[in-house]
């Protein structure tokens, strides 16, 4: 039996107590506990189990005495309760107002910090965004082109929305043409802006039916802002460059059949040889051919060149 034990009753006082329950009541000395049994008939005697009456011990009915003990804790159950919910209060008026996380309560407000990125920034600024998808009115974050023009670096991820949009396409060209070094990767999840590592704008959307949700936090110095670098840096490497000049209007035509044809032996790795040989010409003219895609679409490589075609839908 070790049922007393599991409100925290010791093994020498539980036997004690089965002892009384068999034999009734007994003088102190006719326990047969080993040693002292002071300590253990008063962890009896505090959960009203056994009462001392001169020098003799007197078991009580379990079930009253176990009744009032889950009262007791019950109480302090709700006891506990409160006192969490007030020093959880306490702690937010205190030390939980040294947060390195500020909730923004919309999107406008999360509108206005990302404007004020551009007057706060003093080196650099590294952005991720799906596109401003909640209003058909593109727009250009005010102030990019006078941080651009005072020598504040650029690095922004697009969503390949962009290349599907020549409106949004030419104001990222304009962004480009001005110094900011753009890119573009499928489904970004999320808005992020770290501004010079010292703090962080991280929003996210979404939409149910006709409804749209907005979230959105600023992130200050902190191990977390330090993960988020390293987030964006992850999609910067793995994203394709837009090129300061691109002519948008090729990188989101029509393309020949013969470079669809090209594009996708790419795709399936075939070696220059092979596709040469497919083409019925030199391996040269082939690789002129790629290197004048590569150019046209912004890849640096041809994994790149790949991924962008598939992106544009050139495929």
């Amino acid at each position: 039996m070790q049922q007393l034990r599991a409100l925290g009753i010791s093994a020498e006082a539980e036997a004690i107590y089965l002892d009384l329950m068999t034999r009734g009541a007994l003088g102190v000395d006719e326990l047969g506990a080993v040693g002292d049994v002071d300590g253990p008939l008063a962890e009896l005697a505090a959960i009203g189990l056994v009462e001392r009456s001169g020098g003799r011990v007197l078991p009580q009915p379990p079930h009253l005495a176990m009744e009032a003990v889950a009262q007791r804790r019950d109480r302090e159950a709700v006891l506990a309760r409160e006192s969490a919910a007030l020093l959880a209060d306490l702690w937010t008026a205190g030390i939980g107002q040294q947060t390195y996380v500020e909730l923004l309560p919309d999107a406008e407000t999360a509108r206005s910090v990302l404007n004020q990125v551009q007057v706060d920034v003093q080196q650099q600024v590294r952005a991720m965004t799906v596109g401003n998808l909640a209003s058909p009115d593109h727009q250009i974050v005010d102030g990019l082109f006078d941080a651009l023009g005072r020598g504040v670096a650029y690095e922004v991820i697009y969503g390949t929305q962009v290349l599907q949009d020549s409106a949004a396409l030419r104001m990222v060209q304009r962004c480009v043409d001005a110094g900011e070094q753009a890119r573009v990767f499928p489904e970004v999840p999320l808005n992020l802006t770290i501004v010079d590592d010292r703090w962080a704008l991280l929003s996210a959307r979404t939409a149910v039916g006709e409804i749209t949700s907005t979230a959105a936090m600023v992130v200050h110095h902190s191990p977390f802002l330090t993960g988020l670098v390293g987030v964006f840096d992850a999609f910067w490497r793995m994203a394709v460059p837009i090129t300061s000049g691109t002519d948008t209007s090729d990188a989101v035509g029509t393309p020949s059949l013969e470079t669809k044809r090209l594009l996708t032996y790419l795709s399936a790795g075939l070696t220059d040889e092979s596709i040469a040989r497919e083409f019925g010409v030199s391996e040269r003219t082939i690789a002129r051919r790629i290197s004048r895609l590569q150019e046209t679409l912004g890849a640096q490589t041809r994994f790149q060149l790949g991924v962008q075609a598939s992106r544009q839908q050139l495929l």
